[in-house]
């Protein structure tokens, strides 16, 4: 499988560490903490989430929808603002607060994955407020250890370049991805794909001389 030939080619050159990546240092973590996180590291970098996350809790304690509640739209865009677009993200994170609060959503999501499969929790997830298919990817393979295959920025332009999909939308790369990687490879290829686009494969002046999957890359072969 040809992901399982990306993941042992970039594996050989990238040491994965997960302090790099904001969605691992929150495993362990409520459902509710877990999906704050995830959030306010959409659209911006990991360390930017991170230093929202941080002043998030260092100012409430624990990360509770009750805790959360407590405070005003402003309090909350202050105290996010290094991940950006705080206002909004304030919204929607005193919006999940009341979805947690209302909804039993860890139960569901276990008894959809459990009696209906990960493509019925997945839609469920997109429901909730601020969560779109990558969040709800994210959730369902960090969290609930559920087989899924997130889709982030780095990601997408690395398929494209390579190949391996023609446009790029969010559910064919997720597809191809998932079609040709064996599961238990789904997270580490994950992480290394980022880690790839963030080193290597990146946006501007990709850097194709020192690149371990290159003889792989249409990009490549047609530059």
């Amino acid at each position: 499988m040809i992901g399982k030939l990306i993941y042992e080619k970039l594996s050989s050159r990238y040491a994965l560490n997960l302090e790099d990546f904001i969605a691992p240092r929150l495993r362990g973590l409520t459902l509710f903490e877990f999906t704050v996180g995830v959030l306010l590291s959409q659209n911006t970098s990991d360390e930017n989430a991170w230093r929202a996350y941080r002043a998030l809790v260092e100012t409430i304690g624990e990360l509770t929808p009750t805790r959360v509640l407590k405070l005003s739209i402003q309090e909350i865009s202050a105290l996010i603002k290094p991940a950006g677009m705080q206002h909004q993200r304030a919204l929607k994170i005193i919006e999940l607060a009341r979805a947690f609060i209302e909804r039993d959503i860890e139960s569901r999501v276990e008894l959809f994955i459990r009696e209906h499969g990960v493509e019925d929790a997945r839609r469920f997830l997109m429901e909730l407020p601020g969560i779109g298919p990558k969040t709800a990817d994210v959730l369902l393979l960090m969290w609930f250890n559920a087989p899924t295959f997130p889709v982030d920025t780095h990601i997408a332009r690395i398929t494209l370049r390579m190949g391996f999909t023609s446009r790029r939308d969010y559910e064919e790369i997720r597809g191809f991805w998932m079609s040709n990687t064996p599961i238990d490879l789904y997270l580490p290829l994950h992480l290394l794909l980022i880690t790839h686009g963030r080193e290597t494969c990146r946006a501007r002046e990709p850097l194709c001389s020192v690149c371990v999957v290159r003889d792989y890359c249409r990009y490549y072969r047609g530059s």
